[in-house]
């Protein structure tokens, strides 16, 4: 078994109130149908109710954070992925945009590491929201030397569940390090780090529903942690399960498109999740021999917050209380879906109060697939 620990935030640089983030991609969606022509004033004021009516709540979110600078400028035709122009109505390239993130992910990178002496072994860097090879990862351990001691793993474009397969892979390395010790000089630990940025693939040219609430949702985080042989203070993994739903492939999908990363997510997805989880919680507690009426009862529960209906949900299903699920509910409040990096900052928030050592963290996330995740952790 390994622990989790040593949980590590870098917040993005812009913060926006919800209010004040609807009103900027609504200032986005408006001038970029202007500029693609066939609008009239009246479509256009429709356009803005139609925002209002889908549009997270600010009582269910009620600021989030972001990378790029566009989000508090005014002026719609400059900015490094939102100008918007005739001859670019949804703003820069997918390759513009994936610059965009390399820089950024560089530079969290190197904010989480300092020179010296690497005191980790192996580094999981988790994303769905950019890509560039060579990785911030490589580069970084390049630059710091390291590229001879520390090893780089990739765990990509696996959605908002990404966070539990990353730490089956970092279990896996600690385990055959223990076997198998090839730098004995530095310690038996895998950091898993995430660098999310979902705010630079908005599409102001999609002003459906769905993509409302998809623009209203997202947003921003970093986060680190580290994966280590079984003790010290932190969150004992117990159990890790998945299963992939048959009939559900587009039920949610996260595909790149010239101009960015597309993501669908279907109505049904609370529902199907609601149809399921009761039964993959009793069958992953009973693998690891805990009373499932028990965990019910007493756990705290963190579940990656996709939306608000995504915990309702869930709470209904495993007829848990609120204050089990508050946990999500305030990451989600304070910082929106951050993809990947969701649930790790609900973890953190989780040791941060101190819970009592031997109490049990039961944690859902849901991705592509339609795929659900789960784990049982044990606090030390």
């Amino acid at each position: 078994m390994v622990t989790l620990s040593n949980f590590q935030i870098i917040t993005p640089p812009h913060r926006l109130s919800q209010e004040e983030s609807k009103r900027w991609i609504l200032k986005r969606h408006l001038a970029s149908a202007r500029v693609s022509g066939g609008e009239d004033e009246e479509s256009l004021a429709r356009y803005e109710k139609i925002f209002d009516r889908y549009a997270v709540k600010p009582s269910l979110i009620a600021s989030r954070y972001f990378e790029c600078p566009d989000i508090i400028g005014d002026t719609v035709s400059e900015g490094a992925v939102y100008g918007i122009t005739e001859g670019s109505p949804r703003g820069a390239s997918i390759g513009q945009r994936t610059k965009f993130f390399s820089e950024r992910a560089n530079g969290v990178l190197e904010r989480f590491y300092n020179e010296g002496t690497p005191e980790l072994s192996h580094l999981v860097h988790v994303t769905c929201t950019g890509y560039r090879s060579p990785s911030a990862a490589q580069l970084l351990v390049a630059k710091r030397g390291w590229g001879e001691a520390v090893g780089v793993t990739h765990a990509y474009h696996m959605g908002c569940y990404a966070a539990m397969p990353a730490i089956r892979v970092a279990e896996g390395v600690v385990s055959a390090r223990v076997l198998r010790d090839t730098t004995p000089n530095l310690p038996n630990r895998v950091d898993v780090v995430h660098t999310e940025m979902c705010g630079i693939h908005m599409n102001p040219a999609a002003r459906t529903p769905e993509q409302i609430v998809v623009q209203s949702l997202f947003a921003d985080g970093h986060i680190k942690y580290s994966v280590s042989p079984e003790g010290g203070e932190g969150l004992r993994v117990l159990a890790i399960k998945e299963a992939v739903l048959p009939d559900s492939d587009q039920d949610m999908s996260w595909a790149p498109e010239d101009w960015g990363l597309q993501m669908n997510l279907s109505r049904e997805v609370p529902d199907k999740i609601r149809g399921i989880i009761g039964k993959f919680f009793s069958e992953m507690a009973a693998q690891v021999g805990l009373d499932a009426a028990e965990l019910r009862r007493n756990a705290i529960f963190a579940i990656h917050p996709g939306g608000p209906k995504i915990i309702q949900a869930v709470q209904e299903a495993m007829e848990i209380t609120e204050a089990q699920t508050e946990f999500s509910r305030a990451v989600l409040r304070e910082r929106g879906n951050m993809s990947s990096a969701t649930l790790p900052h609900v973890w953190a928030s989780i040791l941060a109060t101190k819970p009592a050592k031997g109490s049990h963290v039961v944690s859902f996330a849901f991705g592509p697939g339609l795929t659900v995740f789960g784990a049982i952790f044990e606090v030390n």
